[in-house]
């Protein structure tokens, strides 16, 4: 018998008709326990949930499948939006559009090169042993994620054969804010050891043209009630030994995102002095 893996879908496709389709889908083809699906609006915070599901695993057998495809500007250069790939982590395939930053963040706290196995999708249709009706479809359709994913991530996952070719061209992630949690707690890109972070240090940080001082503490408990601080995120992952998080801007008692008029995509710099 398959062993059962934890499922998680982080996607674009973020409204409850397409992440109940696309979770029903993968259950008809694989035994998974599906987790909460997690809407994304850009592939910055599509890797980063990536980061984090792994961590939440912790090891553990998982599925995380990714889809961040727009269709407009720079992706018309693809003939039906970007290429899927996979890549496995410990237990943990993950599969997702390789466009842009999606796997930046995973290269980044892992420190070394990843190399994601890439589907041709009108190649890989073919091994699904579907009519020829219904591989043309697939080849077409605007919603991929749902008629070809989890088809290819059934195929992997059951060491069947689908084509791939290998693709090694992640981008370096820039120093960029990633996420806004609920609290208004902005989530960066950065890690501590980058900027030689430090409690008790000052840390300058510059968006939009302005420059903030903000002083850096270990935990949003440490800092004073409706102050302005940078902590050492939840954030991240273990990599053996050496956990690694990254850093967060963040206000102990209001939203740190609604002060400074962040969003995730926002360029940063961050340095301390």
């Amino acid at each position: 018998m398959e062993e059962r893996r934890l499922m998680t879908l982080i996607t674009d496709c973020r409204d409850d008709n397409a992440l109940a389709r696309v979770t029903a889908r993968l259950s008809s083809l694989l035994p998974i326990v599906p987790n909460k699906s997690i809407g994304v609006t850009n592939d910055l915070e599509a890797g980063l949930n990536i980061v984090d599901q792994l961590d939440a695993l912790d090891g553990k057998p998982g599925i995380i499948l990714v889809n961040v495809a727009p269709r407009n500007g720079h992706a018309k250069k693809w003939e039906n939006g970007t290429p899927f790939g996979w890549i496995q982590v410990e237990n943990t395939y993950i599969f997702g559009t390789i466009g842009d930053y999606t796997f930046s963040l995973l290269e980044k706290i892992l420190a070394r090169k990843l190399t994601v196995n890439v589907f041709d999708l009108p190649q890989a249709v073919l091994h699904f042993g579907l009519s020829e009706e219904r591989e043309k479809y697939i080849i077409s359709t605007q919603f991929r994620s749902f008629e070809f994913l989890p088809r290819a991530a059934a195929m992997i996952v059951k060491r069947m054969g689908v084509p791939t070719e290998e693709w090694n061209e992640i981008p370096a992630v820039p120093s960029v804010v990633v996420w806004v949690d609920c609290f208004g707690n902005i989530k960066t890109s950065v890690l501590p050891e980058e900027i030689g972070f430090a409690a008790g240090k000052n840390a300058a940080l510059k968006a939009k043209g302005l420059t903030k001082w903000l002083e850096c503490y270990n935990r949003l408990k440490d800092i004073p009630d409706n102050s302005s601080g940078v902590i050492i995120g939840s954030s991240g992952m273990w990599v053996g030994d050496t956990n690694k998080r990254f850093l967060e801007i963040v206000i102990n008692g209001g939203s740190a995102a609604a002060l400074y008029k962040h969003k995730s995509g926002d360029r940063i710099e961050m340095y301390l002095y």
